[in-house]
């Protein structure tokens, strides 16, 4: 990578880390998933995965390492690939959506896997503890799908301008 694709890959990073935080005050909101969707879906796959990992990055530095932080670091550079994948496939923002709303379901029961493990989890408390997530994650969702269907046309031309 160049310096000129370095930079761009640390603002946007800086980008999707300001929304992040943005979005820790509000509640059941946030649309990091869906800049995640955004990127993986627009950008080249590595210009993409570069600033997501250093988006991770800055939410372990900033936020400290911890589990959910570092299943941060496992989980969004993945779902980048599968965006990338997916933009291979189709343009519909609508496919984009609907599996936008899978991988943000399930991002908050995916992010809570070393709790399940290190709490030894099994049966009814496994059971309540992912249901109790749910309301989180279906807030994720809405949020996911509704910026999808309303900005995600909008947001890509403006990235694909900028980043040419």
């Amino acid at each position: 990578m160049n310096a000129r694709k370095i930079t761009q890959g640390a603002l946007l990073a800086a980008i999707l880390y300001i929304i992040y935080f943005m979005g820790s005050f509000i509640t059941y909101f946030e649309l990091v998933s869906f800049i995640v969707l955004l990127y993986g879906t627009t950008l080249d796959r590595k210009l993409a995965y570069v600033s997501t990992v250093i988006f991770c990055i800055l939410v372990m530095l900033t936020k400290g390492i911890a589990p959910w932080s570092v299943m941060y670091l496992v989980i969004f550079p993945q779902f980048i690939l599968i965006y990338s994948l997916l933009k291979k496939i189709t343009k519909s923002e609508y496919v984009y959506a609907l599996v936008g709303a899978i991988l943000s379901f399930s991002l908050g029961s995916l992010i809570q896997i070393p709790y399940f493990l290190t709490a030894g989890l099994k049966g009814k408390e496994l059971l309540v503890t992912l249901l109790l997530g749910f309301q989180v994650s279906i807030g994720n969702m809405i949020c996911t799908v509704v910026a999808t269907l309303f900005l995600y046309k909008p947001l890509s031309k403006v990235l694909k301008r900028v980043i040419e």
